[in-house]
């Protein structure tokens, strides 16, 4: 089995088992996102699931790959986290990153959030305890304001940034951004995703439409 299956089927493995567990305690919906770009195929999922007072579970899955198999370009990486939601907007966490190159990460984490029916904010700064020093910071922007009875429109502008300390230079960018509308726990529309890797390494832009639906 190749990399680019074995990633969709840990998705979707994911996502289904998630989409049972979140039926049975009738929590928020769980975003599943695939985009069909130029390049290649993107697949995203995030859970953010209370445990217990004030701690939640915090999951970012993300998985990209090649239409035609490229071997070692394959992306897959996994963030779990424990949150402590010490206040409404701010929390703290620690947990592991899976990541398809490095392996196992332990991190820790600040999260920033504000949200209402119409905005989404969230801002994340991540600290890698990997054999050298790394810092990532996620910003996520939403706006869905309301069509009709039936209908919202959907935008969403997602940032990252990663700095490798050790060699003192970026490690890795994104830039992503969606435009849609939504019926129900059904959104449609076009989008791009930019990644940007270390200096010596090209961008890949990707650009196409997106499904998304609410687990």
């Amino acid at each position: 089995m190749n990399k680019t299956l074995l990633s969709i089927l840990v998705i979707a493995f994911f996502s289904v088992n998630i989409s049972i567990f979140s039926q049975e305690k009738k929590e928020p919906p769980i975003p599943f996102e695939t985009l069909f770009g130029n390049r290649r195929v993107a697949m995203s999922l995030a859970v953010n699931k209370s445990i217990g007072g004030k701690f939640r579970y915090n999951n970012i899955s993300s998985a990209a790959a090649f239409y035609d198999y490229q071997k070692g370009k394959t992306e897959l990486v996994s963030v779990n986290s424990i949150v402590y939601q010490f206040h409404k907007n701010v929390g703290i966490s620690a947990g592991t990153q899976y990541h398809f190159i490095k392996g196992f990460i332990p991190t820790a984490a600040i999260h920033f959030s504000k949200a209402n029916p119409t905005w989404l904010l969230v801002l994340t700064p991540y600290y890698n305890f990997m054999p050298w020093s790394n810092i990532e910071t996620v910003a996520i922007a939403e706006y869905k304001p309301t069509l009709n009875k039936d209908w919202r429109l959907f935008t969403r502008l997602q940032g990252f940034y990663s700095h490798d300390f050790k060699k003192n230079e970026r490690e890795r960018t994104m830039l992503y951004f969606r435009l849609g509308a939504t019926y129900q726990k059904y959104t449609l529309g076009i989008g791009g995703n930019i990644d940007g890797y270390r200096p010596e390494r090209s961008c890949i832009q990707n650009y196409g439409g997106f499904f998304r639906i609410d687990i």
